[in-house]
Parts: C-alpha cells; structure tokens; sequence
C-alpha cells in the first residue's frame, strides 16, 4: 500500500466499517431533518418535548458516530486522488470532505450550547443526561444556535451535492467514485 506523511493508504477503498459508518451517518442525518423539520422552533419559552429531546438524542448520536468515523479516517486515509479525476474534481472532492467532517463534528456542539443557553436539558433518548455547555441565555450560545441551524442548511446543500456528484460519476463518467462507498463493493477499485 502506498503512503502519504507516513500513513499507509488503503489502496482498496474505504473498509466495511467506514462504508457502514458512511450511510448509518446518512440515515440517522435524513432522520434528524425530518426530526428538525417537524419539531417546534425552540426560543425562550420552549418546552422539552420529545421531538426536541429526539433531536438531541441523534445529534449526539451523530456526533459520536462521526468522531468514530474521522479516527478511522486518521488511521487508515483512502486516496481521493483518482488519476482520471480534473484538479477541480479533486479540490472539490476534498473540500466537500473536510466540510461534512466539520459540519457533523462542530454542528452539534453549537446546538448543545444552545440548548444549554435555552435551559433544555440534553440528553441521549433520556437516559443519559449531559451537562450544560453554556450558562443560560448566554449570548454566544444563543448565537451558536443560529449559527447551527445555518449550518445544517449548508450540509443539506452539500448532500445534494455530494449526491449529485456521486451519480454524475456512476452514469456519465462510468468510474468506480461510487462504487467505493456502496456496501457489496468489496473488488479492487484502483
């Protein structure tokens, strides 16, 4: 396998795990829209219902599942640069990357905080309660919060890009750039 910076790259594509880890973040995130979508705007007077603490829960779950996600990418790096890939592509590729990492990692911190500033108790499925990030009505946790639901605006356009890049490769380049995230794909991609 080749190196970069003295980590051996996974020549074959992304393993099992990263792939199973791949569409369960999809899922859980297709999942805390609908969840955002239909829970109440949370303001000052917001009560904890359980839409909002569901929202909490996943985020968490998110969070979690991503930090997992980004050691592993540490320690086994796929290589993005695919020989018959334009510079933009590339550029591109690694941008949108990076972007998912610190939307999925940071985005639920700015809600925690919010939360924490709105005096909503954050919890996963309400078993195990978390501390509060931010004191109430703290205003940089109160703007943390609309800085999180931009966010997430941005990561929605960024699936639809991501998506939409992935099936341009499948159907109009005829490349292997989404056969390596599918779950049988386990032949050699290079």
């Amino acid at each position: 396998m080749p190196l970069v910076n003295g980590t051996r790259l996974n020549a074959r594509g992304y393993s099992a795990t990263a792939k199973t880890l791949h569409w369960l973040i999809m899922l859980i995130v297709l999942a805390q829209f609908v969840v955002a979508l239909l829970m109440p705007h949370i303001g000052r007077n917001t009560e904890l219902v359980p839409l909002i603490t569901r929202h909490f829960s996943l985020g968490v779950v998110i969070l979690v599942l991503m930090a997992i996600r980004l050691v592993l990418r540490l320690r086994r790096p796929v290589p993005l640069d695919r020989s018959e890939l334009a510079d933009w592509e590339r550029w591109s590729a690694y941008t949108t990357h990076g972007l998912f990492y610190f939307i999925l990692l940071i985005g639920p911190f700015l809600g925690w905080a919010s939360a924490s500033a709105h005096s909503l108790q954050v919890s996963v499925f309400g078993v195990i309660p978390l501390p509060s990030i931010a004191a109430p009505k703290a205003s940089w946790a109160l703007t943390a919060g609309d800085v999180h639901s931009f966010m997430m605006w941005v990561l929605l356009a960024l699936i639809g890009l991501h998506m939409a890049a992935a099936l341009y490769h499948h159907f109009f380049r005829h490349d292997s750039v989404l056969r390596r995230m599918l779950p049988a794909t386990s032949r050699r991609v290079d």
